[in-house]
């Protein structure tokens, strides 16, 4: 069949009479083009060349071995070349032995082959290698061994048929049987319980390699199920023995009569000494249960304190209470806010502050300081009139300033203040002037500057109303003889009449006469006399 493959690929790939190829024929009508090659396995072989294109171990180039397969696609399975096959001895008496005559090679025993071949008497199955020769009087060399009856090959004085191996002095019913591979005393059981040098085993129930004392063999290897170890306390549990780990279960899982000692799941504890429920990580032990005084957490800085622990709240008092590793920080409940002083005023800048239970250096209690780059502004300052804050009031230049000048407010705009209006201000603000002479400032006609009028107001504000100096004021002459006409350097300005002693005529010659006046009549008497 493999001689053929190559002949039909050459019929198949061969060119037609007209010179086509099979590529160029149009099987049944159709055009399908080259023809595919399916390697369903990928071992490099077409599926139509492999007997298992499933398989990438079967191929013609596979090489065969004991598997029960095809492998390298031959047509037989297995057979004498196969890689692993051995040799198969006849054994026609079926005594297990065979004969080397007539042996062959495969992968299994065929039926009626053994894989001993040391048959001395073929057809008869009372002769094999070890058969036992109970009779001295039987000529026959049952076990194949060379010697029959009394001979006593090995001189050690028992006869071959006495004796288990007449080659071996050593071996004998009457030796001492001991570990070597040797049935030395001849009863039928090599390297026996009665070995002297026999060790002794213990039976391991749960496999774990740890015997139980109470239940011993003696053997030469050790038999299975068997451990030369005794030491296993529970022979039902593989768990439990002197190699395993000790755990928290309530059982000697190490055998060592202890119970969930220095367990390897054990937790550790930490003493409460203050009872807080935070323990002391420097005074710690291991225990499956939780120890009364001990607590699972190690984070207590004062185990002597019950008020110092990872939950208390810290306060000013030189302890550390929350167990931070700080004391009386910042975050203390009762911790001061302080404010930088860098300018060293004695005034702290609000917006550069800290809380701690001390003031740091360089800080203050008071958050008042508007510049805290100059010592000379603070609170404390008095204002100046500088252009600066100098008090921290908010205000600059403002009224406060020790060296403010005063101002009157000038409402009507005359120029002159009122003096029940005082401005204070470094400089003149609108609507103000720097006196207070006004006595209306609610009327610029009124002011010093102004000319008295008889009009019932003191316009010049001289604190007269309506006074002799009224610029529209009334002369009037002190009329002594009250004859109608004053004197002339006796005027009284006013507004209003003074009265008869007065008149607005200045033109009387002699005010002590009332005989004396201008429209008087003239007498001999040196007098002029009224007409």
């Amino acid at each position: 069949m493999m001689r053929l493959l190559p002949l039909l690929a050459l019929t198949l790939f061969a060119c037609k009479d007209d010179g086509s190829t099979p590529e160029d024929t149009n099987i049944g009508g159709t055009d399908s083009g080259p023809s595919e090659v399916i390697d369903n396995d990928g071992d490099g072989v077409p599926a139509e060349e492999d007997c298992d294109d499933d398989d990438a171990a079967v191929n013609p180039a596979a090489a065969e071995i004991c598997d029960g397969v095809d492998n390298n696609c031959d047509g037989e399975v297995d057979g004498a070349n196969a890689e692993g096959a051995t040799s198969w001895y006849p054994d026609t008496d079926g005594d297990g032995y065979g004969v080397e005559e007539g042996a062959v090679i495969d992968c299994e025993a065929p039926s009626g082959f053994v894989a001993e071949a040391q048959d001395c008497v073929p057809d008869d199955a009372a002769f094999y290698p070890g058969a036992p020769e109970t009779d001295c009087l039987d000529p026959n060399d049952y076990n194949c061994d060379g010697s029959v009856g009394f001979a006593d090959g090995d001189g050690d004085g028992f006869a071959a048929c006495e004796e288990c191996d007449d080659g071996s002095a050593a071996v004998n019913p009457d030796a001492t049987e001991v570990c070597d591979g040797v049935d030395n005393n001849c009863d039928a059981v090599t390297d026996g319980a009665d070995a002297a040098d026999a060790s002794t085993w213990y039976q391991d129930a749960d496999t774990d390699g740890y015997g139980d004392l109470d239940f011993s063999t003696l053997a030469c290897e050790q038999p299975a199920g068997y451990a030369a170890d005794s030491t296993d306390c529970d022979d039902a549990q593989a768990t439990v023995n002197p190699g395993a780990t000790e755990l928290c279960n309530l059982v000697d899982d190490d055998c060592d009569t202890l119970i969930d000692e220095d367990a390897a799941d054990a937790s550790v504890w930490y003493d409460d000494g203050d009872g807080d429920g935070y323990g002391d990580p420097d005074a710690s032990l291991s225990a499956c249960e939780q120890p009364s005084g001990a607590v699972a957490d190690n984070t207590d800085c004062d185990d002597t304190d019950g008020d110092v622990s990872p939950a208390d709240a810290e306060i000013c008092d030189g302890l550390d209470n929350n167990c931070d590793g700080s004391v009386d920080e910042g975050a203390a409940d009762d911790a001061a806010t302080w404010y930088n002083d860098s300018d060293g005023d004695g005034y702290g800048d609000a917006g550069s502050s800290v809380s701690a239970c001390e003031a740091p250096t360089g800080y203050v209690s008071d958050a008042t300081d508007c510049d805290d780059g100059e010592g000379a502004v603070n609170p404390g300052e008095d204002e100046v009139c500088d252009g600066v804050d100098n008090d921290c009031d908010g205000l600059t230049d403002d009224s406060s300033a020790t060296d403010a000048k005063t101002y009157y407010s000038d409402a009507d705009g005359d120029s002159y203040g009122n003096a029940s209006s005082v401005l204070k201000a470094c400089s003149k603000p609108t609507g103000a002037v720097g006196n207070k002479k006004d006595c209306d400032d609610g009327d610029s006609a009124v002011s010093p500057a102004a000319s008295e009028v008889c009009d019932g107001i003191d316009n010049n504000c001289d604190g007269l109303t309506d006074d002799g100096s009224a610029i529209d004021a009334t002369s009037y002459y002190l009329d002594g003889d009250c004859d109608g006409f004053g004197d002339a350097s006796a005027l009284t300005p006013s507004c209003t009449s003074l009265g008869d002693d007065y008149t607005t005529d200045s033109s009387d010659c002699d005010d002590a006469d009332a005989r004396s006046f201008p429209s008087a009549t003239e007498v001999c008497e040196g007098r002029r006399q009224r007409l």
